[in-house]
């Protein structure tokens, strides 16, 4: 081969190596504005409240709708990718989460921004698991381990990121300044996947594109499903022995059941649900679900009680939060060598324990009303969420099969997202009830959050409006004592589970 040819050769092997690194930062972004998107929404939901006079459902709501219709199109995203092609499938996620940002950033009433957020939800559910896809395109061998780390890294980033940014928007300009924030910075994204990422593929007629029809009811009933626990877990704090709670949850449970039913005996399955016989991959996603269900149910009920509760702005609060996230940081560090030591079956056990401790410790810092105290149990729970996550996953991956991988990736991501929306839906309906309990009989009954307590004491004489606010703030930090109580020995209860269910594993201490 002559000389010129080679150098030619070489040339466009490194522009398409730089060009794949660019790509891959618009790639990173939307995965960084995905979860940072959560975080910072939970902070300015106090201000929501007050603004749209949104009581705890409508705001359990705004949060779940989310990480609902997130987590149903993961497993249909996959399969859209393998037909649509990869790039066209991103680049639908993405206009959905710019288009739906825009209708936030515009939304009069609690109804517009549920739906809002639940179109964000699919166009992150679509752009996350496209992102993972086009990595494993882009890049090969030990440039492709790098690229999944810095998305990692990014993905890990997001959360705590959103505190702040949640926290700074709301305090200097206005909630719906982070509707704009993900408007902004998704139209970024846009216009760098289109410019950067290379075309889809070609695939003729005889691909398993062409061969396999879309699995598009067993992602309704997936979704249907969830949506009906999700609504009774919602309801249950207005009255858990009422039919809009239990009944809901009973036909969610019969549906998703229908669901599992269907797609086992399918020859064209949305999920490898045949992965949960393996007892690994089975005890990791339940710790996985476990784990989920702590994180965000401290970061939807915390808010309230730092900002409202205690009397403090948004950024405030948000800082209030800064100790778990610092903790969660030196938790990353120290994850491997936790695993090498404890080994991976050991190690997700402890790190749900020591969530666990953590969420007890926070919740008695609130009848104690001692901050110092809640630092403890937050660095407790951000050690154990950072050293549990990544072993958690590695631990359920490392058995499965090659040609499975996909499958079982998008699988454990679903229970993620199904622990997002217990967390959401259970805990937050528990301090629900818990908090219009302990309102009853106080100058705080009849307000449906602490922060509609506090707007309406605002407007009252100096004397009520002291009665009003320390009544609404006490029957708030009695519901977090409960739900974060509740959740510490659901935890041990999950550790216990997952030590048990896993115990035939070979190799594991």
């Amino acid at each position: 081969m002559p000389a010129g040819d080679c150098d030619s050769r070489e040339a466009r092997g490194g522009n398409e190596a730089k060009r794949a690194w660019r790509a891959l930062g618009g790639l990173c972004l939307g995965t960084f504005v995905c979860f940072t998107n959560t975080t910072a929404f939970n902070i300015a939901l106090p201000a929501i409240s007050v603004s749209l006079g949104a009581g705890q459902v409508e705001q359990q709501w705004m949060v779940s709708a989310y990480n609902l219709v997130f987590g149903a199109f993961m497993l249909l995203a996959g399969s859209l990718g393998d037909r649509w092609g990869v790039k066209r499938t991103l680049l639908v996620g993405a206009s959905a989460f710019a288009a739906a940002s825009a209708a936030g950033v515009l939304a009069t009433s609690s109804v517009t921004t549920i739906v809002a957020r639940g179109v964000m939800g699919f166009g992150a559910g679509f752009s996350i698991t496209m992102t993972l896809a086009l990595i494993t395109r882009l890049f090969e061998s030990d440039g492709q381990v790098l690229a999944l780390t810095v998305n990692a890294v990014a993905m890990t980033l997001g959360a705590p990121f959103g505190l702040v940014l949640g926290g700074v928007l709301v305090n200097f300009a206005d909630w719906r300044a982070i509707f704009v924030f993900d408007l902004v910075a998704f139209l970024i994204v846009l216009l760098l996947d289109v410019l950067l990422l290379p075309g889809d593929r070609s695939q003729s007629r005889g691909t398993t594109r062409a061969r396999t029809r879309l699995p598009l009811l067993s992602a309704l009933l997936a979704l249907a499903g969830l949506a009906l626990v999700s609504a009774g877990l919602i309801n249950a704090q207005i009255s858990a022995a009422s039919p809009d709670s239990w009944g809901l949850m009973v036909a969610g449970a019969v549906v998703i059941a229908v669901f599992v039913r269907r797609d086992t005996r399918s020859s064209n399955p949305l999920a490898e649900l045949g992965l949960l016989r393996i007892p690994s991959f089975a005890a990791a996603s339940l710790s996985l679900l476990a784990l989920n269900v702590a994180i965000s149910g401290i970061m939807f009920v915390l808010p309230a009680y730092v900002e409202t509760a205690l009397g403090n702005s948004a950024l405030v609060g948000a800082l209030m939060l800064m100790p778990m996230v610092a903790a969660a940081m030196v938790g990353a560090a120290v994850t491997r060598r936790v695993a090498e030591q404890l080994g991976k079956r050991r190690a997700c056990v402890a790190s749900l324990v020591l969530i666990a401790l953590g969420l007890a410790v926070m919740g008695v810092s609130t009848a104690v009303v001692g901050y110092p105290l809640m630092v403890v149990g937050q660095c407790a729970c951000g050690l154990g969420m950072a050293m549990g996550l990544p072993v958690m996953q590695g631990w359920g991956m490392e058995r499965v099969l090659q040609q499975q991988r996909g499958g079982g990736s998008a699988l454990i991501s679903t229970f993620q997202q199904l622990g997002c929306l217990i967390g959401i839906g259970a805990l937050g309906s528990l301090v629900g009830s818990s908090y219009a309990a302990a309102c009853r009989g106080t100058a705080a009954e009849g307000f449906r959050s602490v922060a509609l307590a506090f707007e309406a004491a605002d407007a009252q004489g100096a004397p009520q409006a002291e009665a009003v606010r320390a009544a609404a703030s006490s029957a708030y930090a009695h519901a977090v004592l409960v739900a974060f109580c509740v959740a510490a020995v659901a935890l041990l209860l999950s550790a216990a589970l997952t030590a048990y269910r896993s115990r035939s594993d070979a190799g594991e201490r």
